[in-house]
């Protein structure tokens, strides 16, 4: 793949530093966002000349619109395997999308939703908060790993009730791939269904919805090398046979003082204009990424893997909070949580961008309770922790750094990555810098 940096805007970005050399920047934060393909962007161009209004008129820009529309459906719907029964709604974000697919179901106190206790706080936060359902945690082990004896045993002792699992698909964290054929097999063993939060997973692995019994799933475009504001949501049609959540123009075909005529199951909850250039550029961002293979794909991720794996093991100091072993013997993306000696995590990552121009995150990663588990943070000193923030300090949380490959990265990278460690471990930061509590980061000083 040696053609990726000619195929990604801004892998050959350079910048400044204070030191006063210029550098490329390394981007290590792909967990986070991907930068889009140049030929997502190229094939927006075109559509800028003939944009019209989708749904929204007639006319010849307004027909290609929505032809051009029409062809990004199909290519999304295939290149996931989406069924005839599913459908797809569109969102900013995966969060709003799986916020949405809460609030559209319709379910009571005595109903069951299965989920993990380690999800991201975008499969954690709307079902506790946007649905009457009890929420019942599947344990999981300190790799971020999920006990699947325990959902099983959990699945079978609330089937009577059980409607839904939801589950992520790949942690952002920790790297770890949901089996998601066997965790399917359990919930419509038990007559529930299966909702994958699958922000990670696109990028990283094949996806055939059909095929792995995914009923319903989110994700963004924005980590498809594709950062267009796109969230989308693919569910079950019949969930659709009801009042939209949203409602809006586009929802109803006919409104009077005294009643309302909705459209169609089908369009009554897509309300207002599409995000037309967003859904354009997702169906470019998968067709390269199908021309590219996914074998090429998961060939290069593999490697990166391995390499990155073997380099953090020459740092004294340096702890992976996932073995490396588990790395290169189990099913995981690129995603490593890391943290080293004598430095705090936002301040580590401040050093790696000033001193360095290396992109990662540094934080609990939205993945709050693992990482408390990885600290051994009793009650009494979580209670403390929370009050500092509270009180602006947001510094005073426990957090790692986290270094996320994609597509465009190369060994070149690590290398720049691990190098910086070393140097940092060896000789310390070379500028000074001051904390900005609030903002939960550092910066240099003047």
């Amino acid at each position: 793949m040696e053609t990726k940096n000619s195929l990604v805007v801004g892998s050959n970005t350079y910048t400044d530093l204070i030191s006063g050399n210029k550098v490329r920047v390394v981007k290590l934060n792909n967990a986070a966002t991907t930068s889009p393909f140049l030929g997502t962007l190229n094939v927006l161009k075109p559509l800028f000349n003939s944009y019209g209004a989708l749904h929204r008129g007639a006319g010849p820009h307004a027909n290609k619109t929505v032809e051009m529309i029409e062809r990004s459906l199909g290519t999304i719907r295939e290149f996931l395997g989406v069924s005839n029964q599913q459908t797809m709604l569109f969102s900013s974000n995966t969060s709003v999308a799986i916020n949405l697919l809460a609030r559209l179901l319709v379910l009571t106190e005595e109903d069951v939703i299965l989920t993990s206790c380690i999800e991201h706080t975008s499969n954690n936060l709307p079902w506790r908060y946007n649905t009457k359902a009890r929420i019942i945690e599947i344990d999981s082990f300190d790799d971020g790993s999920l006990d699947l004896d325990d959902l099983e045993r959990k699945a079978i002792q609330h089937k009577e009730h059980l409607k839904w699992v939801a589950i992520t698909g790949a942690s952002n964290l920790t790297g770890y791939v949901s089996d998601l054929k066997k965790i399917s097999s359990v919930a419509h063993a038990c007559g529930a269904r299966l909702f994958v939060d699958a922000a990670q997973l696109v990028p990283h692995r094949p996806i055939h919805l059909q095929k792995q019994g995914i009923d319903a799933m989110a994700f963004s475009s924005h980590k498809v090398y594709s950062p267009f504001g796109l969230g989308v949501l693919i569910l079950p049609k019949d969930l659709l046979h009801r009042f939209p959540v949203d409602p809006g123009g586009g929802s109803v075909d006919m409104i009077s003082d005294e009643s309302v005529c909705w459209a169609s199951s089908l369009e009554r909850h897509q309300a207002g204009t599409w995000n037309v250039t967003g859904i354009v550029a997702l169906a470019e961002s998968f067709r390269i990424m199908t021309t590219i293979g996914w074998n090429e794909i998961l060939k290069h991720e593999h490697e990166l893997v391995q390499y990155m794996v073997e380099r953090m093991a020459e740092i004294h100091g340096l702890t992976l909070l996932v073995s490396g072993d588990k790395f290169l013997s189990e099913n995981r993306i690129g995603t490593f949580p890391f943290m080293l000696d004598g430095y705090h995590h936002a301040l580590l990552s401040a050093i790696l961008d000033h001193e360095f121009a290396i992109e990662t995150r540094a934080g609990t990663i939205c993945n709050h309770r693992l990482v408390r588990r990885w600290f051994h943070v009793n009650d009494k000193a979580q209670r403390e922790i929370e009050e500092a923030i509270k009180g602006g300090n947001r510094l005073a949380s426990y957090g790692v750094v986290r270094a996320s490959i994609g597509i465009y990265n190369t060994k070149e990278d690590i290398d720049r990555l691990i190098d910086a460690l070393i140097a940092i471990q060896k000789n310390g930061p070379q500028l000074s810098y001051k904390a900005l509590p609030d903002e939960e980061t550092y910066i240099p000083k003047n």
